[in-house]
């Protein structure tokens, strides 16, 4: 039996809806897209982070995180690198020194590797016990002299850490700071601590930005010519060709490319690299 005509336009018409619908669903549009993964540059990804869930230990996808979105998400006129508050591509907070991701250095007493843009021990190798630090003044867990003189070995400044959180968090240290986000900046007597109460603004208050000592082991020196946390101008004597650190304005790991300076476009980093303070570092997966 042949379809009547009318049957078959009903048909024409079901099909025509079912297939309007599954177009929806697979192209982005407004409100409900889904913004593409970036594995490039800071500044070069599309859309925030809006209500993406973390993943993978808490870690928010580089072009998704606040510091990373080519949003002003704090609203201070500054964009991703170029916000003082943003110490790398994985930051997911672009108004304080606070990483932005859930559950993040929640033990009062230890730190993980600051900036590799996940909460949580074990993936690093890096393990810092805080009530080691003389300078600590957190209530939750003070200096314990008795602690760090009979753990002597794990209260080192110099070679408490293993060489595997050398190896994967020295690289994605910005300039100033120790792998525990303790780090030199202008203003303060002290290095201090980068925590979700401390902003470039009050790095002279030691309530908000508590002093700290580094782990020497595992910082990035923040060198005369150099860009770092909290400095975001170079001395007048510093130059492409003739700076005081023997004509280099920066002092960046090894094979790693110099960026957002004297010109250099910040967004002309390599793949999978970002500009932190200056030089080209790398992405954590």
């Amino acid at each position: 039996m042949q379809p009547s005509s009318r049957s078959t336009s009903f048909f024409i018409a079901v099909l025509a809806v079912v297939m309007a619908g599954a177009f929806l669903l697979v192209v982005p549009g407004c409100g409900n897209s889904v913004p593409a993964l970036s594995t490039g540059t800071a500044g070069t990804g599309g859309g925030g982070t809006g209500g993406f869930a973390p993943v993978d230990g808490g870690k928010i996808p580089v072009g998704m995180t606040q510091c990373s979105d080519g949003i002003d998400n704090d609203g201070d006129g500054k964009i991703d690198y170029n916000d003082p508050e943003c110490v790398g591509g994985l930051d997911n907070d672009e108004s304080s020194y606070a990483t932005g991701i859930p559950g993040d250095n929640v033990d009062a007493c230890k730190q993980d590797c600051f900036f590799d843009g996940n909460s949580g021990m074990g993936d690093d190798g890096c393990n810092w016990q805080l009530k080691c630090d003389p300078r600590t003044t957190n209530a939750a867990c003070p200096y314990d002299q008795a602690y760090a003189t009979q753990h002597a070995d794990e209260c080192s400044f110099s070679a408490s850490q293993s060489q595997t959180c050398i190896d994967k968090c020295q690289k994605l240290v910005p300039n100033g700071c120790d792998c525990f986000g303790c780090c030199v900046v202008p203003g303060a007597p002290t290095p201090v601590r980068l925590v979700a109460t401390c902003t470039a603004k009050d790095f002279g208050d030691p309530t908000k930005c508590p002093a700290c000592t580094q782990v020497t082991q595992c910082m990035t020196p923040c060198g005369h010519c150099d860009y770092c946390i909290g400095k975001d101008t170079l001395p007048s004597d510093c130059t492409p060709d003739a700076g005081t650190d023997g004509g280099t304005p920066y002092n960046c790991p090894t094979g790693y490319i110099a960026c957002g300076q004297y010109g250099v476009d910040p967004t002309m980093c390599p793949t999978d690299t970002t500009c932190v303070t200056g030089c080209c570092r790398p992405i954590v997966p």
